[in-house]
């Protein structure tokens, strides 16, 4: 059965938990595949509001099913607190979401180390101090605790106490996490969980079951943030790209869909490489049009103009082959705008970097566009086509608002075009 992957092509906050509601009514599982608190997905039903930064962006009105793969590292305090929200409006909801039990967890120490760490660093990262750092750190060097584990209690105790003497160790009286608090805190969030009616079961179980479904995997933050392809050190912890689709066993090919989205312009939360930024006064005005705020930590985002090396280089490493345009209507009543075609690196001019670090020493080549009134303006048109000749992908949908329903194929949104 053919699969879709939607993924962020830039540097996160493209707008995909719109995009991934969009579509997630014509598939019977969302797999949210990386990632973790860290990330804020915002979403309309029926007029209101959600952010959810770990729920799948199901659709309430049919029978799709959410998965939290191993891929993602987990807070079950913050799944309870966003479950909780959902069923105020859609009564078992919960049943609907199933949290792969070989995930990992964030603890609150995660949380306090994160906050330790950022605060000793000479030049500090710009993390959202929700513990994804430490967790994936733990994950790796082999001293974190999965949803498995608390079937067993008494495995589960002895663990934290050995994971917490290294840490008490490593900071010393930094870090105030107490073993029994943090014990009975995991397995209450883990009771609470299962008596809503969450499935927790192991992805591997469910292979032969996603084969023959609709299966529809939603990134998390975007390629530019990847922990092996994106701008280092100033990425996330997690794979970004869509081969994080592996952590439920499964595989993306040729066959199958990988939408990039892609905002009009370029955003970016946090310290890190970013060639089209623009200058404070300039971009203020757009990050006011824009509401360029974080959806996790309500931090201005960084805002400059779109930028088409950076897109090339999202479009090798995850191998996209669909586009969304989100946030065209931003730009409404600029007289101009400009596009970002090439680089300049130490003097050479290139249409890609090839690897990350090149993207520190990129000087962006801008051409200049015409504006546009509204995004069904022909100018907007003419700026979408300018940028598929120049990636060599389509744009295969138009978002025209932050409203789930403010969407259309481009086949669609052609006919609507006026001037």
């Amino acid at each position: 059965m053919k699969k879709l992957a939607i993924i962020g092509a830039q540097w996160g906050d493209e707008g995909k938990g719109k995009i991934v509601n969009y579509f997630s009514s014509h598939y019977d599982y969302i797999i949210r595949f990386s990632g973790g608190a860290n990330a804020g997905h915002t979403i309309y039903y029926n007029g209101k509001k959600y952010v959810n930064h770990l729920l799948p962006s199901i659709s309430p009105e049919t029978e799709s099913i959410g998965i939290l793969s191993k891929g993602m590292a987990l807070d079950l305090g913050q799944v309870i607190v966003e479950l909780e929200t959902m069923e105020t409006d859609f009564s078992g909801i919960s049943k609907r979401f199933i949290i792969d039990e070989e995930a990992f967890l964030v603890l609150p120490y995660h949380k306090e180390e994160d906050a330790i760490l950022e605060s000793m660093r000479k030049k500090p990262i710009g993390t959202t101090k929700k513990g994804m750092g430490p967790s994936f750190a733990d994950k790796v060097s082999r001293e974190n605790i999965r949803v498995c584990d608390l079937y067993d209690p008494e495995t589960l105790y002895e663990r934290l106490g050995n994971i917490l003497y290294l840490k008490n160790k490593i900071y010393g009286d930094k870090l105030n996490c107490d073993v029994d608090a943090v014990y009975q805190g995991v397995l209450e969030q883990f009771a609470t969980l299962r008596q809503m009616g969450v499935q927790f079961t192991s992805a591997a179980s469910l292979y032969e079951e996603l084969q023959s479904k609709k299966v529809l995997f939603e990134g998390a933050q975007g390629i530019m943030l990847d922990i092996d392809s994106g701008t280092y050190p100033y990425v996330t912890s997690s794979q970004t790209t869509a081969h994080g689709s592996f952590t439920v066993d499964m595989t993306l090919t040729e066959e199958d869909t990988v939408m990039g989205v892609v905002k009009a312009y370029t955003t970016r939360v946090g310290e890190g490489e970013f060639p089209t930024e623009l200058p404070e006064e300039e971009g203020e005005v757009l990050r006011r049009l824009g509401n360029e705020f974080g959806a996790t930590t309500g931090r201005n985002r960084r805002v400059g103009w779109l930028d088409l090396p950076q897109l090339r280089y999202a479009i090798r490493k995850s191998k996209l082959n669909s586009i969304v345009i989100t946030k065209g209507d931003i730009l409404n009543q600029y007289d101009e705008v400009k596009v970002c075609v090439a680089y300049e690196v130490d003097g050479k001019t290139v249409d890609m970097p090839f690897i990350a670090n090149d993207f520190r020493r990129a000087k962006p080549i801008y051409k200049t566009l015409p504006g546009w009134n509204d995004v069904f303006d022909l100018n907007f048109l003419k700026y979408i086509t300018f940028m598929e000749q120049e990636l060599g992908v389509d744009v295969s949908y138009v978002s025209y608002g932050p409203k789930t329903e403010e969407m259309m194929s481009k086949k669609d949104y052609i006919m609507h075009i006026h001037g």
